[in-house]
């Protein structure tokens, strides 16, 4: 995509308890700031929009493009985020970018080549959505399915990659971190999707040519996995 000047992008992740809004330029965080909604996301969104905007200096019609954290995660913050997002994109007829908020943790880490990237965010029922990511990549390359696991599930999947650097990221459960405690696991600090590194996603997938139907787009809920060994494997 060829643009008169740096990309101006607004990035919503609102998949989790934790949200954040991102003014992103040229990939780049202009202004981000991030909230608890506690459970009134549709009244606090728009002003918290218009705050990122006011920081920034941007009107919501000079704003290029849109992404949006599609979850799995919060099944009303999701949907807030995600329709929100969508709207912007038909009124000011502008691109969209839909990414799994599972992608949005492990790309803190996937650019780092020769290293294993697991993201992790709490479901039900002491389960987890996961998915395993190759590290050397921009936008993050899943190596299992994007799905929901047990822990015991996940620790089977992770079981062919030790041996070299496996990062873990997001919301680690306790009985995970006790099956892989005996193998040399980091364990990050970032526990939620960031806008931030959203909107640097989003401006890459645009820049690319990769964007969403506004029309078609709707949140990401996932699935036990069909198959639990990651390719390779």
């Amino acid at each position: 995509m060829n643009w008169r000047r740096p990309l101006r992008l607004l990035a919503l992740e609102t998949t989790g308890d934790i949200c954040s809004i991102a003014a992103v330029q040229d990939g780049k965080p202009a202004a981000v700031l991030t909230f608890s909604h506690g459970m009134q996301l549709s009244t606090r969104l728009i002003p918290f929009i218009d705050r990122v905007l006011h920081i920034t200096g941007w009107q919501i019609g000079e704003v290029d493009a849109f992404a949006v954290g599609l979850g799995p995660g919060s099944f009303t913050g999701t949907r807030v985020g995600v329709m929100t997002a969508k709207t912007f994109a038909q009124v000011y007829a502008k691109p969209i970018a839909g990414v799994c908020s599972l992608d949005i943790l492990a790309a803190e880490y996937t650019f780092i080549p020769h290293q294993v990237v697991c993201a992790v965010i709490p479901a039900r029922k002491g389960e987890v959505y996961a998915c395993v990511y190759e590290g050397g990549f921009d936008v993050p390359q899943p190596l299992s399915e994007r799905a929901v696991y047990t822990p015991q599930n996940l620790h089977d999947i992770l079981l062919p990659f030790i041996g070299g650097d496996i990062v873990l990221v997001g919301s680690i459960p306790v009985e995970l971190q006790q099956a892989l405690a005996d193998y040399p696991v980091c364990l990050a600090p970032i526990t939620y999707p960031r806008a931030e590194t959203l909107g640097r996603l989003g401006t890459t997938m645009l820049e690319q040519g990769r964007r969403d139907n506004p029309l078609t787009l709707v949140p990401m809920y996932l699935k036990p996995p069909a198959i639990t060994m990651p390719r390779g494997a």
